[in-house]
């Protein structure tokens, strides 16, 4: 008695998948037809992934993913910044993934003793001391 429930169940369930998948393409196929198809953008429209800083005093920002590189600013606890990508660099508290800032980011405070050219540079700070929202790619 049990074999033709489980039969009938999975075809039942056979047919759901296969009913929403042919759904899927039947929604995905209305609209008109002369037009290229819309760019789908994941994560808010921002190539960037964001991260907040967890550490408890200001997270130094450098000019490279190294603990002895120059320092340029901070970044304080619970701010938010734009992370373009992730490289190993030196180790802090036994995590060696860096991550670079965005152009863009506006939450770091540059030191006065940094020279002006230092800020159009990239910057770092040590991915120990900030929690990515979601995926980051490695730099090339």
């Amino acid at each position: 008695m049990l074999k033709p429930t489980r039969t009938t169940l999975a075809l039942v369930t056979g047919s759901l998948v296969l009913g929403l998948v042919g759904a899927g393409a039947a929604v995905a196929d209305d609209g008109p037809e002369n037009q290229p198809p819309r760019e789908i953008v994941v994560g808010g429209g921002s190539a960037y992934v964001i991260g907040k800083v967890v550490s408890k005093g200001p997270l130094t920002v450098r000019s490279k993913p190294s603990t002895h590189a120059q320092s340029l600013g901070h970044v304080y606890p619970n701010s938010k910044v734009e992370i373009e990508c992730k490289k190993y660099g030196d180790k802090v508290d036994g995590n060696r993934i860096w991550y670079r800032l965005a152009d863009k980011n506006n939450n770091w405070e540059h030191d006065a003793q940094a020279p002006k050219r230092a800020y159009d540079k990239e910057r770092w700070v040590s991915a120990r001391y900030v929690k990515n929202l979601s995926e980051v790619k490695y730099c090339r």
